[in-house]
């Protein structure tokens, strides 16, 4: 508490204080002081003495005095206590003059106290300079020497003066305390009172959030619910979608690949050049279409967020040419000109490059939509650190009010893009750029054209040249760390590829392919398949292969492991190319005579069969549209090979091996089966042990990073099975000491 910031506002109040407290102390003093006279006055009467005189007299001052200052004291303060304090000085001067007494002398002490309790320091000065005055004139009146008998009076006189002026110091300075405090004391309770209303008002807030509180979890609790339910449609959904756009989308992919690479299967009837062009065209679009599936279906699966990146050593240039071939059938028809400034030596950047593709087509497909004349011109540039490549056009251009929501989900650039697009190809265009690290940033002017540019970054240690346009013998590819996989299914590397960044996975179909890798490339590690490993690998050859390097067993699902755990020989995802058909067949072993043909729709049959007969002239085709047609046909026929679609109406492809393998006439036959769903779809969740062998043993930050890495699997998301249950765990890091 600071008294001084408060003094004007407390000066302000004292005197009205103080002049109260003076007025009921002169009220008190009045009858006191005419009591003394009177009394003084009776007792001469009562002695009988002979200075009655003297006593009327002071009397009657201080009764005339007593009668004035009453009157004045409430109108007239200062001037009432002038009377009185005037009066008593007579009174006592009388007194003192009457008997000349040195103990009568003492009384101006009576004067000065008086004087001191009713008036203030002023007043204190001017009495106690007339006491000293009086007591002087008395003396020199009666010619008393100022040593004998006058000193020591006015010394008390101005000592008691002293006294009484500290003492109403005091009174003064407690009181402006005592004023601060109450003062204080109100604003305090006064600011209770307001934190009072406040925290009433909050304690009824919080009631209200409370309740709105109980309101949105009981909201979030239906959202939730209904966000699992439309997780699980969303899921069935895309797995129909895919099968739906697959089973037709395969035909045109192996259709378009038979007429441009195997012309023979048309009994010898090639394309004119002029369509072979063409074909190659479609062939193309048509497998970057299988490549958009794929990606809508990684989409679906990845629970985190982040779409995974199949990346390698590719030719950015080469990529930037086969999208303007794209692009160049919907430019030259409305007259645009398709330019590309980029530099004559290959760039080779460590990317995906499905998803650069498919953003240089996104920007590509929009500039050609927005422009109608003129030209449009990709621009690459290498500088530093980052490699730009920007998309321009002279077409409409982009208005200012639309230009900020460019890369918004669903947002409509132009008024009539919503009958062209879905708003969603710059969106994920810049995700995908990001996901590499890049930029994304667009400029544009109404009636000036767009630029649409983005960045990658240079992650390699020089640019490089293509040998043999193999981009594998770039710097970036050949730094990564290697890994050998021992597995009997090389189609494992693709899921290792795509889902696990920063490393060469190359695959040893042997202990003898294994051996030699470690020799010729030093791998950092060895990922072994624990069933192949159990049938394959005696326990002395594991001791070895853990001796020489830090060995990964697990159980590491394929596509073919998939179709024997489903009683098949072999598991193809649809699209399948002919390479895809013609490895699967060399898989087999042997060379089959007949082969059956079971799918619903007749252009696939009719496409598997072509390439069958391309391949080998000699096979005996057979074909069913069903699978009850298709059981017919193997226990009439009984062909070595089975083709076999699982997803068919009716009688589905999981029935039918069902009775293939009851039927004992039918022992020996192999089954491929055939599929839109993919892996991750099908198989079940892996269950077993992971263990890490290392010879050399790990230290304790080796040990805390693996248990670390291992505890971020188990807890992450994608650690729920596919029906909302926790997917079974039987993980483990074992490591041998050294």
């Amino acid at each position: 508490m600071n008294v001084a910031n408060q003094a004007p506002a407390i000066d302000s109040e004292v005197p009205d204080v103080l002049d109260d407290l003076v007025r009921e102390t002169l009220r008190t003093l009045l009858p006191v002081t005419l009591l003394l006279a009177w009394l003084w006055l009776a007792a001469d009467i009562l002695r009988g003495g002979s200075r009655l005189a003297p006593a009327y007299l002071v009397l009657g001052i201080l009764l005339a005095a007593a009668v004035a200052s009453y009157r004045l004291a409430d109108d007239h303060l200062r001037l009432a206590v002038a009377a009185y304090v005037v009066a008593l000085f007579a009174a006592v001067t009388v007194v003192a003059d009457t008997y000349r007494a040195g103990s009568s002398l003492y009384l101006y002490i009576l004067v000065i106290l008086v004087t001191g309790m009713l008036s203030d320091a002023r007043a204190l000065v001017i009495a106690s300079v007339a006491s000293s005055a009086l007591l002087l004139a008395i003396g020199l009146k009666n010619a008393t020497p100022l040593a004998d008998g006058l000193l020591v009076p006015i010394v008390y006189v101005l000592l008691t003066a002293l006294m009484a002026w500290v003492s109403s110091h005091r009174l003064f300075t407690a009181l402006a305390w005592a004023l601060t405090m109450t003062r204080e004391s109100e604003k305090n309770a006064r600011e209770a009172r307001e934190r009072r209303a406040e925290v009433l008002r909050i304690l009824k807030s919080l009631d209200d959030a409370y309740v709105r509180l109980e309101w949105a979890n009981e909201a979030l609790i239906f959202a939730r619910e209904a966000a699992q339910k439309a997780y699980r449609f969303k899921a069935e959904f895309v797995a129909n979608v895919s099968h739906e756009l697959r089973t037709p989308l395969n035909l045109i992919v192996g259709f378009s690949e038979m007429m441009a690479t195997a012309p023979e299967s048309y009994k010898g009837a090639r394309l004119p050049s002029e369509y072979r062009g063409d074909v190659m065209a479609i062939y193309r679009s048509a497998r970057h279409l299988s490549d958009l599936i794929n990606d809508v279906l990684d989409l679906s699966k990845i629970e985190a967020g982040r779409l995974p990146l199949s990346r390698e050593p590719t030719d950015l240039l080469e990529i930037v040419r086969d999208a303007v071939e794209m692009v160049r059938g919907l430019a030259e028809p409305k007259g645009l000109r398709l330019e590309v400034m980029a530099p004559e030596t290959p760039i080779v950047l460590f990317l995906d490059r499905t998803r650069i593709r498919q953003v240089l087509l996104n920007l590509l497909t929009n500039a050609v939509r927005f422009t109608d004349v003129g030209w449009i011109r990709v621009r690459v540039r290498s500088e530093g650190a980052s490699t730009t490549i920007a998309v321009e056009d002279s077409g409409r251009g982009i208005a200012p009010d639309r230009l900020a929501q460019a890369f918004e989900t669903f947002s409509q650039l132009h008024e009539d893009q919503a009958r062209e697009g879905n708003g969603l190809g710059l969106a994920l265009s810049k995700k995908f750029v990001e996901l590499h690290g890049g930029a994304m940033w667009i400029q544009s002017a109404l009636g000036e054209g767009t630029v649409v540019s983005f960045s990658l970054p240079n992650n390699r240690t020089e640019p490089g040249t293509l040998a043999s346009g193999n981009v594998a013998a770039s710097s970036g590819w050949s730094e990564r760390p290697h890994v050998v996989v021992l597995h009997d299914d090389s189609r494992v590397l693709s899921v290792l590829h795509h889902y696990v960044e920063g490393y060469h996975f190359t695959f040893a179909a042997t202990l003898e392919d294994a051996r030699a890798l470690i020799r010729e490339i030093a791998p950092v590690a060895v990922i072994l398949d624990t069933d192949w490993a159990a049938q394959q690998l005696p326990r002395e050859a594991l001791a070895e292969l853990s001796a020489q390097t830090p060995l990964l067993t697990c159980r590491l699902p394929s596509l073919q492991r998939l179709g024997l755990l489903l009683g098949a020989a072999d598991y193809l995802v649809k699209p399948i190319s002919r390479d895809d058909l013609l490895a699967a067949l060399a898989r087999l072993g042997r060379s089959p005579r007949a082969v059956l043909l079971v799918d619903d729709d007749p252009g696939f049959v009719r496409l598997l069969a072509r390439v069958l007969i391309a391949s080998d002239p000699s096979l005996r085709i057979l074909e069913a549209s069903s699978a009850l047609e298709g059981l017919e046909i193997a226990r009439s026929q009984r062909p070595d090979l089975i083709l076999l679609d699982l997803l068919m109406p009716g009688v589905s492809g999981y029935e039918f091996l069902s009775e293939i393998r009851r039927d004992s006439r039918l022992t020996g036959t192999d089954v491929i089966v055939m599929s839109a769903r993919d892996l991750d779809e099908e198989a079940a969740p892996v269950v077993g042990e992971l263990q890490l062998t290392c010879a050399t043993g790990l230290s304790l930050s080796q040990l805390s990073q693996g248990i670390q890495a291992l505890l971020g699997v188990v807890t992450s998301p994608g650690s729920v099975a596919r029906d909302g249950a926790p997917a079974p765990r039987a993980d483990r890091l074992a490591v041998p000491a050294s």
